[in-house]
């Protein structure tokens, strides 16, 4: 039975039937999974060079549509870092990295990289290198992705070129938007676009589960991964083993839900980490009215306020981007090279570890931009397809004026997505009710405390309604993806625990102080490449741009 959006208000009633139908015949169409060695199209030739036999790439046949076998079949890709020590290999680990539309392709090699440096024998580091030697790191890639069948739409070049709606407020440029998202919306319609969602993830990943002859899905996820992880528990809650979530969504709520709250976490994070800081220390030279500086922020010259003003996470990188704000107003054109000039030749601060900071931010500013490694086309699919969006366009339109005259450290994403979403041709499915988390193993979320992509406040959502499930926080802790990434105690011990031995902690939440981050000492190891502290900075630089 295929199901229908109209199942949706049945959902408390009917929360067995629901999930039942969900459920659909995973396991009866788990096939083969064909490995063999990744290619450089797939992985970068670095990680394939570093970890040798042990990385595979793979690919399965899967129903396009379990509820139709009549829709025929889809290839799914996957990704596989056999375990170190294969003598103690106790299974296999799934992962999922986030987006939506985030490729593990470009992110298991690297974790299982970084992880196999660490030390065994050092009490809170050891855990990631005990992990990486006992367990296969498999992730099953997202269909539409790169590795298996690809799904692709294109942009046109009125919605890529569009203004931030929070930015632009005009009536042109929001006609505009509306057209090219209808555009957009139009454009991707294609008969694989129905099945990228998060539902049709889970039940490859219970698919692969079974092809590898796992007892249970041992899983982290991190941001959109959180989101599966809850999904899968909730469709498959009997096949649940230790689950980490790691940098929550609110995984009870709906897309939509998310991101009209992050307008107001991204600005508390900003008052908190940016402005605060900056009105007491004289050496940013910014003044100690606050009024004052937000005012220079929201008058920003329109395309340096969408570069630069969702990305200012501390003092000196707000100093930078209201000064290059500046320069840029006398400039009249966008050209970097006078920006990087100036850069060089200007004194920022008296204050000299403030000078260096201000012109190192300024300098990230200006840099050419790195994309999101996120597939635009998976992105909506899920985005769109998951959950229901009910806002109208009016009701959109409120919402970027209210950011740009409330919160301009904020964007439009989440206006951008509904414009989108209200126009996409295929109707979101049912999901799994919240109430079968209660029959999976519990849950274990870790978070940072100041978290830029998946705020801690809208993490505590879910927590919050999902009976059983546990939370550790490291206070102080800036950053998202947060096992493995820092070297604090309550965050390493209870993952490792949890994953190694199925040890949670002893209370349902806990806190502790970060600690510094630092690579820890490197065991003996057969790997060549960079070391721990470069990998570990540029998975945080490719989280953070999911």
């Amino acid at each position: 039975m295929r199901i229908r959006p109209r199942v949706l208000p049945l959902a408390i009633a009917l929360s067995a039937l629901a999930l039942t139908v969900l459920r659909a015949h995973a396991q009866d169409t788990a096939g083969d999974i064909r490995w063999s060695t990744c290619t450089t199209d797939l992985v970068e030739a670095e990680w394939i060079d570093a970890l040798g036999e042990r990385l595979q790439c793979g690919r399965m046949r899967a129903a396009r549509d379990d509820d139709d076998p009549a829709m025929g079949t889809i290839d799914v890709g996957l990704v596989r870092v056999k375990a170190a020590d294969s003598p103690a290999r106790k299974g296999s680990l799934f992962f999922n990295f986030g987006g939506p539309g985030g490729n593990p392709l470009d992110f298991l090699p690297l974790y299982d990289y970084a992880w196999s440096l660490a030390d065994a024998s050092e009490p809170v580091a050891g855990h990631r290198r005990r992990i990486a030697d006992r367990f296969d790191f498999v992730a099953v890639i997202p269909r539409g992705l790169k590795g298996g069948t690809t799904y692709a739409c294109t942009p046109s070049p009125a919605f890529a070129a569009a203004h931030d709606p929070t930015v632009d407020t005009d009536d042109d440029a929001w006609r505009g938007l509306v057209e090219a998202s209808d555009a957009f919306a139009k454009g991707c319609a294609d008969d694989i676009q129905p099945y990228v969602r998060t539902l049709q993830h889970v039940r490859d990943m219970e698919r692969a589960r079974v092809a590898l002859g796992e007892p249970a899905m041992n899983f982290l996820g991190i941001s959109y991964g959180t989101w599966v992880g809850a999904y899968y528990a909730a469709v498959f809650p009997e096949h649940t083993g230790r689950m980490v979530l790691d940098s929550s969504m609110n995984f009870a709520g709906t897309f939509e839900d998310q991101l009209d709250d992050t307008p107001a976490e991204r600005h508390a994070l900003f008052v908190g980490r940016a402005l605060g800081p900056a009105m007491r220390e004289p050496g940013y030279g910014l003044g100690s009215d606050g009024d004052a500086i937000m005012r220079r922020l929201r008058t920003m010259p329109h395309r340096a306020r969408e570069a630069w003003a969702s990305r200012i996470d501390d003092a000196a990188q707000l100093a930078a981007a209201l000064t290059l704000a500046d320069w840029l107003r006398e400039q009249g054109t966008p050209d970097t090279a006078p920006l990087i000039e100036r850069i060089e030749r200007h004194r920022f601060s008296d204050v000299p570890a403030l000078d260096d900071d201000i012109r190192a931010a300024a300098m990230a500013f200006v840099d050419r931009p790195h994309p999101s490694p996120a597939d635009m086309a998976v992105y909506y699919g899920v985005v769109c397809g998951d959950t229901p969006w009910r806002k109208t366009d009016d009701d959109l339109r409120v919402v970027a004026r209210q950011i740009a005259g409330t919160t301009p450290e904020a964007n439009g994403d989440g206006v951008v997505a509904g414009l989108v979403c209200r126009r996409w041709s295929s109707a979101p499915l049912a999901r799994p009710p919240h109430d079968a988390l209660a029959r999976a193993t519990p849950l274990l979320m870790v978070q940072a405390e100041f978290d830029p992509a998946t705020p801690l406040a809208i993490a505590r959502k879910a927590f919050a309604a999902t009976p059983g499930a546990y939370m550790v926080v490291a206070e102080g802790m800036y950053g998202h993806g947060v096992f493995g990434m820092t070297d604090t105690p309550c965050i390493e011990n209870a993952v490792g625990n949890y994953l190694l031995d199925g040890v949670l902690p002893a209370a349902h939440e806990t806190r502790c102080d970060v600690a510094t981050s630092r690579s820890s000492s490197h065991a003996k190891t057969s790997l060549r490449g960079p070391d721990e502290a470069a990998v570990r900075a540029e998975l945080a630089r490719r989280l953070r741009l999911l």
